[in-house]
């Protein structure tokens, strides 16, 4: 059994050691008044968890004694949707306006590469417990494993698009479809519809009745380079203006799939596994047959009713954006938005952000939102254009995570460089 926790806590250190980007830090402090030649750079992270603060999650992830009252805390949040999840995202974006070449005065090509890792679970409060202080607390009773599930992937997306752009009263607003063709490199997933430990009395006995199915990519080829799998993605998303100037964004990003190649992994199990001990009649005469009864292969065989290489695909988590912008004039913007990605245990995100101008190439952002991965997110950022030819942003949407990290669940940041030609 420790062999299969091991396993989930592996995907816990993996997944948060990688960070994330949400659709919601665009740039759109500066708003576009023409369209020309631009090339923008975006790096952006995001990591958080219903139960786990920042002062615990900064600890796990970095190193670090996690104390009692760290664990007690924890403990304190569990319910019934324990969930943690994480993003990162590289980003390079040219937009071409298409006039330059065919003489479409509306229409822009764009033409990008994204680098993206994902990780999200959901977790039961006696698997958290069990983790981090064992099974020593239920000994008399049952652990119930049923409703984990662990997602992790990384990969690579050439993007193509076109993007049209529509003059209402001197201002812009655009509508597009990208088509992104993925070069996958690592998943790793694990799902337990149900299970549970018991742990006898006096400890003298474990059984544990597990269902799992865990799929990973070919563990034979990783390093950088490594690819075990192909996939589409698609972005659609529209902008329009009401008659009080108001404007509305719509989108839906990263509808599609992944497939991984034949030499994926596949191990399943809905079986019994009882164990009472390993006796030991001389402790300076362990031989080879008592030592294959405890290694590693022979844990996991026993646990694991179904072992083979198979090709199999994988839906991506899909986002959903919303979003509402009132100009209420000069010096202050304002907007509302939601922001949910399917598939990926998240949490609806409800957020607004308050735009400051001191004048026209230089703004502040504040910014408040609940949901995620986390719970009550608060925000800083600055915007600064450089002359006619830079906007440059920087910022967090969890400006909390510096100041109280022991309140407060969720940790992002954001950064950006756009160039205009």
């Amino acid at each position: 059994m420790s062999v299969f926790i091991k396993i989930l806590v592996t995907f816990l250190l993996i997944g948060f050691s990688q960070f994330a980007v949400v659709a919601q830090n665009s740039n759109d402090f500066f708003a576009d008044s023409t369209r020309q030649l631009n090339v923008f750079f975006g790096l952006n992270y995001t990591y958080g968890s219903s139960v786990m603060n920042n002062e615990f999650l900064n600890k796990f992830i970095f190193g670090g004694k996690i104390e009692r009252e760290h664990k007690d805390k924890a403990y304190q949040k569990l319910s019934n949707n324990n969930r943690l999840g994480g993003d990162l995202n590289y980003k390079f974006i040219t937009e071409i306006p298409l006039d330059t070449f065919l003489g479409k005065t509306s229409l822009s090509f764009q033409v990008g590469l994204e680098i993206i890792e994902h990780m999200d679970g959901e977790f039961s409060s006696d698997l958290f417990r069990f983790v981090f202080d064992g099974n020593k607390q239920f000994a008399g009773k049952s652990i119930n494993l049923g409703g984990t599930n662990f997602n992790y992937f990384s990969y690579q997306q050439l993007n193509l698009g076109i993007i049209n752009y529509r003059t209402i009263d001197e201002k812009l607003a655009k509508e597009g479809v990208i088509v992104s063709i993925i070069m996958a490199k690592e998943h790793k997933a694990i799902t337990v519809p149900t299970g549970s430990i018991f742990t006898e009395e006096l400890g003298k006995e474990i059984d544990v009745d597990l269902n799992y199915l865990y799929n990973s990519s070919d563990t034979n080829n990783t390093g950088i380079g490594a690819y075990n799998g192909v996939g589409v993605s698609t972005d659609l998303f529209t902008e329009f203006f009401l008659k009080n100037g108001d404007k509305i964004h719509l989108g839906v990003e990263d509808l599609g799939f992944i497939y991984w190649n034949s030499n994926s992994l596949e191990l399943a199990a809905d079986s019994i596994f009882h164990f009472e001990g390993v006796e030991v009649d001389n402790i300076f005469d362990l031989n080879d047959s008592l030592l294959s009864t405890i290694s590693k292969d022979s844990l996991i065989n026993s646990i694991t009713t179904s072992d083979k290489k198979r090709d199999y695909s994988i839906a991506l988590p899909t986002a959903i954006n919303i979003n509402y912008t009132k100009i209420i004039n000069e010096k202050w913007k304002i907007n509302i938005g939601l922001y949910h990605k399917i598939l990926s245990n998240y949490f609806p995100l409800i957020s607004t952000n308050y735009y400051y101008y001191f004048n026209k190439k230089f703004v502040v952002k504040a910014h408040l939102s609940y949901g995620g991965y986390g719970k009550l997110n608060t925000g800083l950022a600055l915007a600064k254009s450089v002359s006619r030819y830079f906007d440059i942003f920087i910022g967090t949407n969890n400006l909390e995570a510096y100041v109280v990290p022991s309140t407060s669940y969720s940790s992002s940041g954001f950064l950006g460089l756009k160039a205009y030609f």
